[in-house]
């Protein structure tokens, strides 16, 4: 025990030196068949965590987790990973080339090996050592598309894996897996099925020189400590990572009945409040969220006379605007009413229209900001300019309510920083930081629904978007995730537009400030219409959410 522990630590070692991030918790540790940490490949996943996002890749390959070949999928798509690494750090660590080539050699002597992976490792590797080995032209043609080019980003390699595991391998994506009928793949095995296969079906076998067979079992791994998924820890993780549920387990069960079905049939939910329980993974994690606080507060800090300035702006704008906000009720006096005149036969002496000026009108105001890895560079700015939102109105007497989301593992997080009675912690909102993915739609939905059971008689939700609703969890179709209806480009639009139209038909006004690209202007029009105002730099967030509060005011 004491020795396997000591290998763990020493595999940490490695993949934080090769990270240069020594808060990591990676999801892989790799172990050579004796049990010691394997410095080649722990390096080589300590540099994955450097050059990509991890968390977006672990979204990813979290898609095939009801496939029964989930790590081997993993396995296979490292190696792509290994060339790429090696071909950017090699140069300047000169060790790498022997630690490679004693990997080497152990892949091409386990070249007959009675997995696969084996037979795909061998000639991956005799690939570049170029050894003459016979290698079926299935096999040779995915060691060509394994060459991941040096320049891809995280984005780009995740969807030329994507292709690569969809081209090769079939996968299966959802746990009807274990009851659908045998298919062959593009190397011409068949993936077994609980039913007994015929006679005649060729088996996910292999043979060796002597022509015995051996049926394929369940490829597992030899390399990877992999820790296994199930619902109750996948929610552990979530917590984990983003904070304690603020409405414990059966109240969000209660939230996903009402709310994870059509599109998001296969998604969770989770509230949080970014405080994190006692134990080492949360506090690992909340160290690494308040040092993203303390940029936060230092940026604000920075600016300071600039940020006082702008409450001080935005506050007298939106007091303006609630000196002209009126309303019309019916009336025994006032303006006549002429349309209703023909109800004093029914003895109704309210024919009159009068208006009304309220010193604080009944509104209420919720923020919602995009918490997604696309917002990684401006975390401190969309902290400042919530902040000042906040700020202003607060002192308007205006409820808001301010909070982010994001998605990751098939969860949408809420993140609460500022409820709409919580006067005096606006501060809470330098705790935003971003991670993960953006499903819009399940996100809208959510809050929306949340919105409409408050008491508030006028409601407006501001939406912080980039107008690229991007998720790894596809869309449900007919039970399972279809892999050809990822939740992304138009799937992605429709589903957030559709939901931006039920807010409407509750009578909610949801407006959007938009900070994306020329090329995303179509699909913001589309789901937000013409309610939504772009910004060319986050530090206008602030200012365009004033215009549009006041827009709102002035023209009910």
């Amino acid at each position: 025990m004491e020795k396997r522990l000591n290998e763990k630590q020493r595999a940490l070692n490695i993949i934080w030196n090769a990270s240069k991030n020594y808060s990591l918790e990676p999801e892989l540790i790799v172990y050579n068949r004796e049990g010691r940490a394997d410095l080649y490949w722990n390096y080589i996943i300590g540099a994955v965590y450097r050059y990509f996002d991890y968390n977006m890749l672990s979204d990813f390959f979290l898609k095939f987790r009801y496939d029964s070949d989930y790590i081997f999928y993993q396995k296979v798509m490292m190696l792509g990973m290994e060339g790429f690494v090696f071909n950017k750090d090699s140069k300047d660590r000169v060790a790498l080339e022997e630690l490679r080539h004693d990997c080497i050699k152990k892949a091409v002597e386990n070249q007959d090996g009675a997995e696969l992976f084996d037979e795909i490792a061998a000639a991956y590797f005799g690939s570049i050592t170029g050894s003459d080995m016979k290698i079926r032209d299935s096999v040779s043609n995915l060691i060509d598309d394994l060459n991941f080019d040096e320049i891809l980003n995280t984005e780009q390699l995740i969807r030329q894996m994507d292709l690569i595991i969809s081209k090769y391998f079939k996968p299966e994506y959802d746990d009807e897996f274990y009851i659908k009928k045998v298919r062959k793949n593009k190397f011409g095995f068949i993936k077994q099925s609980m039913s007994k296969p015929s006679g005649d079906e060729d088996l996910f076998v292999f043979a060796d020189n002597k022509g015995n067979t051996y049926q394929k079992s369940k490829i597992i791994a030899k390399w990877f400590e992999f820790k296994e998924k199930s619902e109750k820890r996948e929610r552990e993780f979530i917590k984990n990572y983003f904070g304690a549920s603020v409405v414990g387990e059966s109240g969000t069960k209660a939230y996903e009945s009402m709310l994870c079905s059509d599109n998001h049939e296969k998604c969770h939910l989770h509230f949080t409040r970014g405080q994190f329980e006692n134990n080492e993974v949360s506090r690992l994690r909340q160290s690494l969220t308040s040092a993203q606080r303390e940029k936060n507060e230092a940026h604000y800090s920075k600016n300071y006379i600039k940020n006082t300035n702008n409450i001080i702006k935005l506050t007298h704008r939106i007091k303006n605007a609630i000196e002209n906000y009126s309303y019309s009720l019916k009336s025994k006096e006032g303006k006549l009413y002429t349309e209703k005149v023909w109800r004093t036969v029914v003895d109704d002496k309210k024919i009159f229209i009068r208006i009304e000026r309220d010193e604080i009108p009944d509104i209420s105001v919720d923020i919602m900001l995009d918490a997604s890895a696309s917002q990684l560079q401006r975390q401190e700015v969309i902290a400042e300019e919530a902040y000042i939102i906040a700020e202003s109105l607060t002192n308007c007497k205006i409820p808001v309510k301010i909070y982010s989301f994001c998605s990751m593992r098939n969860y949408t997080v809420m993140n609460l920083f500022r409820d709409y009675n919580e006067t005096n912690i606006n501060d809470k909102i330098f705790s935003y930081s971003a991670a993960g993915f953006n499903r819009d739609g399940m996100a809208l939905r959510t809050a929306l629904h949340i919105m409409d059971n408050t008491s508030y008689g006028r409601k407006i939700l501001i939406v912080l978007s980039d107008g690229k609703p991007n998720d790894m969890l596809g869309i449900a179709s007919e039970g399972p995730f279809s892999p050809g209806h990822e939740y992304s480009d138009e799937s992605g639009v429709n589903d957030a537009a559709a939901e931006v139209r039920k807010g409407w038909q509750k009578g909610i006004s949801v407006l959007c400030v938009f900070t994306g690209r020329d090329e995303e202007i179509n699909s913001i029009k589309r789901i937000y219409g013409q309610k939504f105002t772009r910004i060319m730099s986050p530090d206008k967030f602030a200012e365009m959410v004033g215009v549009l509060i006041e827009k709102e005011l002035i023209n009910k």
